[in-house]
């Protein structure tokens, strides 16, 4: 068997409007998938599908469950484009390894980071 990569990856969503406008509108993700309960983002060569789950909208049971992070080529313009939207970011951090990013989450808790090679 060869891997290539993440194909896609998946989240129960508590308000797939909701989260259709986060990723959407304020992510700025490209909708590729739309359906009664399932929807579907490209971010670069990533692809995101969210899925409608009957539960309280502020049941955060899956915060936590996972974690993404996206390369982006400026890390420090969308860090301020997302404080500029409303989006609860935390600090930009350079890390160690050469990295530098920041950490923000999804209406339902998920936790996600944008982050760069540091040059």
């Amino acid at each position: 068997m060869t891997e290539k990569g993440v194909f896609y990856v998946f989240a129960r969503v508590s308000d797939l409007g909701r989260s259709k406008r986060f990723y959407g509108e304020t992510l700025g993700w490209r909708l590729g998938t739309d359906e009664e309960h399932v929807a579907g983002f490209a971010f670069g060569s990533g692809y995101l599908v969210i899925h409608a789950e009957d539960r309280a909208p502020n049941d955060r049971r899956y915060a936590g469950g996972m974690h993404v992070e996206v390369q982006v080529e400026d890390v420090d313009a969308e860090h301020a484009r997302l404080t500029k939207l409303g989006v609860a970011v935390g600090a930009l951090q350079d890390q160690p390894w050469g990295e530098r990013n920041f950490f923000f989450e999804d209406p339902d808790g998920y936790p996600w980071s944008y982050g760069q090679a540091r040059r």
